[in-house]
């Protein structure tokens, strides 16, 4: 075992199942799921969308198959972990951030991206311009 020591920190964004952890830890399973939408007219109905009408968020993962027999050993010198100063602007979407060590991480986030554009027959009916005419 060490002993983590961090002077300084400064984290401006830990979003979306993110992690922040100063020391060891045994296991770490961070998970994110999230739907996108970008529409050509802001109209929300509520409770819309659901994450089980999208294959990619009920697809099973691959998991690496690690056949390789690897002998390690492992000396620590100096029994601390020292750092001076940590800045970060964001970690997000099931993202990692340790100082000190694990025994595993599994960090899996699935975005589903969506765009929903109206046609011209979408934008009259909203007395949109469009911006220009297709040919």
């Amino acid at each position: 075992m060490r002993i983590s020591k961090v002077e300084e920190i400064n984290i401006h964004s830990l979003t979306f199942s993110s992690y922040f952890h100063i020391g060891d830890s045994y296991h770490i399973n961070a998970k994110s799921r999230a739907l996108a939408v970008k529409r050509e007219f802001p109209r929300f109905y509520g409770k819309e969308g659901h994450f089980s009408e999208f294959p990619i968020f009920s697809m099973k993962l691959p998991t690496p198959v690690i056949t390789e027999n690897v002998a390690m050993e492992k000396r620590d010198l100096n029994p601390f972990i020292n750092v001076k100063t940590i800045s970060v602007k964001g970690v997000s979407s099931s993202s990692v951030l340790q100082v000190g060590s694990s025994q595993t991480i599994c960090a899996e986030s699935r975005i589903k991206h969506m765009r929903q554009l109206l046609g011209h027959e979408g934008l009259r009916a909203h007395a949109i311009t469009p911006e220009r005419e297709e040919l």
